[in-house]
């Protein structure tokens, strides 16, 4: 069974709303970085025209999608950020009700994911808490648990840390909170199907402090950080409506992981159940019936890998490159990773799970 694996990023933003590059400039910085493809989240506009495939000389070429981050900018306190893909629609007026947005997204057959869910505030900078605030929702397709920049964020917790950070930021970042990996494990505790991305957020903006002014994270920088990969059985073509589909159908399906680049590229990393009779990959299901599942996962690097099941850890692996454990009962199973950085574990990888049924 040949995979194929597709790093992207999928939360992104332009001129068109607080970002800094047009959409060229930041398919350049994508290509530098080795990403395949990229989705553009302007602030309740939705570009259209722009989708594509962008050449450069000497580098890859990098598949351009656009999606849109939706939100009320009337609602105090804001949050409840939505990233809006595949509708090829502006659904910006429905900003004010979540759940009839989230309604719309699924009737045009698009998808949706709770963007930075959980928050934390920096008043050093002056921005403010977006995080989602509409619990009562359904229908939607996922949830975005590492946002780079919420992450950041929340480091910038005085004059000095910021400053400190701003310069030695691969010292801070660790991983998603612990509030969004919680939420994710409940739902899927509770029988949903929730599908989980990591980002950027990336707008390339210069941040001041006195005398000090910097442009802390360039795309370029973001995009060798929190990346979303895609894993499928479908191979690029080099044709945009066709390669858009397999990104988006890989995204609905959660054929994918969320890897941290910065202590160790991620890409190649699988996570695979098998039976008797039959294979299945991150967000596919598997039938136990009479059988025992052999859960199976590989890493690029050594590592300390745990499988998880309803929030809580079933096997475990330490400095090593694979775990494998059997189960006997069906359950939503995933696998996280952390690697050791600068002195530090830190969260490398998150699978989205395998659904292992009766």
């Amino acid at each position: 069974m040949e995979i194929y694996e597709y790093v992207g990023n999928l939360h992104n933003h332009t001129p068109y709303s607080d970002g800094i590059l047009y959409h060229r400039d930041i398919a350049k910085a994508a290509a530098q970085s080795n990403l395949d493809f990229l989705i553009v989240t302007d602030h309740n506009v939705w570009v259209t025209g722009v989708e594509g495939y962008y050449e450069f000389k000497d580098r890859k070429n990098t598949l351009m999608l656009s999606g849109e981050e939706i939100h009320d900018i009337e609602r105090n306190p804001e949050g409840s950020h939505l990233l809006v893909y595949d509708t090829n629609s502006e659904l910006r007026s429905l900003s004010q009700n979540p759940q009839q947005l989230i309604d719309k997204v699924a009737q045009l057959e698009g998808l949706s994911f709770l963007a930075h869910p959980f928050e934390r505030a920096a008043p050093i900078v002056e921005d403010a808490v977006y995080s989602w605030r509409d619990w009562h929702v359904t229908r939607y397709t996922g949830l975005e648990i590492w946002n780079y920049m919420s992450e950041f964020k929340s480091l910038v917790t005085s004059k000095m840390a910021a400053i400190f950070y701003a310069f030695y930021p691969d010292l801070g970042i660790t991983g998603p909170f612990r509030e969004t990996i919680n939420k994710w494990d409940a739902l899927l505790s509770d029988g949903h199907r929730v599908v989980v991305t990591g980002n950027a957020d990336a707008h390339g903006q210069t941040y001041s402090m006195g005398p000090i002014s910097r442009c802390i994270f360039p795309y370029e920088f973001l995009y060798n950080a929190v990346n979303t990969h895609l894993v499928s059985r479908q191979k690029f073509t080099g044709n945009k409506s066709i390669d858009k589909g397999i990104v988006y159908s890989a995204l609905r399906n959660g054929n994918c992981f969320v890897g941290y680049e910065t202590p160790h590229p991620t890409k190649g990393f699988r996570f695979s159940a098998f039976n008797q009779s039959s294979t299945c990959i991150m967000g596919e299901e598997i039938s136990i019936g009479n059988r025992f599942i052999d859960l199976s996962a590989n890493a690029p690097a050594q590592c300390n890998m745990q499988i998880v099941c309803n929030g809580k850890t079933i096997a475990e692996s330490r400095n090593q490159t694979e775990i494998h454990f059997v189960v006997s009962e069906p359950g939503t199973y995933r696998v996280q990773a952390t690697i050791n950085h600068k002195s530090r574990e830190r969260s490398w990888i998150f699978s989205n799970p395998i659904y292992v049924v009766p």
